[in-house]
């Protein structure tokens, strides 16, 4: 069992202790308690600064594999241009890996230039082109027809007879004679002589009688009833049902992979050094560092293990070349260089 382990433990412990036995002692032991806790508060702040360092001292480490890693990486690809280069016969003195056209006070250095890559999109087939069989429904409008409501048919009608009022003449009297006493020159000399008679037809006599005849005699007659119709609205189908060949088109999609453009390769770069290095220029780089979210450790102008750790993590953030302080990371930085 460790040492921080049996600390935790007996920390435990006390404050069981505390909650079991708190009401039974007294106000000394409870002081006592007290300042137990306080004690252990402190060792625990300990531990976590020691877990702290512990975890700084773990990353340097892990930097200084990582440096090198790249150290062996660059040593091996040398190797390989060697082995290449006597393959071929070809002659490659120590001399020739230097770098060419260097002038005086400037400092270069042979780094790793990690592999560059692209984003190519093509276009590739997702579904090939089909066809589908679609039903189209019947087509419907709404139209007035005139529908039969009653059918045409006849009756039979009586036909009453017919009267009208005419006048009529009714015989009376017949005609006849008759006696009357006539008037002449000499009516009467005397109370017997010279009456005179005269025998007169008297005519017919005649009675207008009004009277009510058959103008025309009852009968029979056919009426014929017309058939009845009523406008109505109806759904009639203008179109059957049919069926419908639908082309689908073949459908493409976009596939975006990232391909190497050029190979991580070993190249003679311009970088800082002692001969051309100043406290003021790596304070600079420093504070670039700590800006662009790189830990360099205290702004002091001296290149220690944080501020290497800080250069060859932005430079692995940016592509840039590893395993020097390259000009161009410094350039990268914002920081110029006179």
């Amino acid at each position: 069992m460790s040492i921080n382990t049996k600390k935790w433990l007996g920390l435990v412990a006390l404050i069981a202790g505390l909650g079991l036995f708190g009401c039974a002692h007294s106000g000394t032991d409870a002081n006592q308690l007290r300042s137990e806790l306080r004690q252990k508060d402190q060792e625990i702040k300990q531990l976590t600064a020691e877990t702290k360092q512990k975890d700084m001292t773990i990353q340097e480490y892990q930097q200084q594999i990582d440096e090198q890693m790249v150290i062996a990486k660059q040593s091996q690809m040398r190797a390989q241009e060697m082995e290449q280069a006597k393959s071929e016969g070809v002659a490659m003195p120590e001399i020739a890996l230097l770098p060419p056209d260097a002038r005086p006070g400037e400092c270069y250095a042979r780094v790793f230039v990690p592999p560059t890559y692209k984003t190519l999109s093509e276009q590739v087939l997702k579904e090939g082109a089909a066809e589908r069989i679609e039903i189209v429904p019947a087509e419907y409008e709404w139209v007035e027809e005139q529908v039969l409501v009653k059918e045409a048919s006849s009756k039979m009608e009586n036909v009453p007879a017919q009267y009208d009022w005419v006048e009529e003449k009714i015989l009376v009297k017949e005609a006849h004679t008759t006696w009357k006493k006539g008037r002449g020159l000499i009516e009467k000399v005397d109370n017997t002589t010279g009456e005179i008679m005269c025998l007169v037809e008297i005519p017919a006599e005649y009675k207008a009688v009004r009277k009510r005849v058959m103008v025309k005699p009852p009968a029979t007659r056919v009426i014929n009833i017309p058939a009845e119709y009523q406008t109505v609205k109806i759904k009639k189908m203008v179109s059957p049902p049919r069926e419908q060949v639908v082309q689908i088109p073949a459908s493409y999609q976009t596939l975006t992979r990232t391909v190497m453009a050029t190979d991580g390769h070993m190249e003679w770069r311009k970088v800082l050094c002692e001969t051309n290095m100043t406290q003021d220029m790596i304070m600079k780089i420093q504070t670039a560092l700590k800006n662009a979210g790189n830990d360099p450790g205290p702004i002091d102008g001296i290149i220690g293990k944080m501020t290497m750790g800080a250069i060859n993590s932005y430079q692995k953030d940016k592509g840039l070349a590893t395993g020097a302080l390259t000009y161009r990371t410094i350039e990268s930085l914002g920081i110029t260089i006179k």
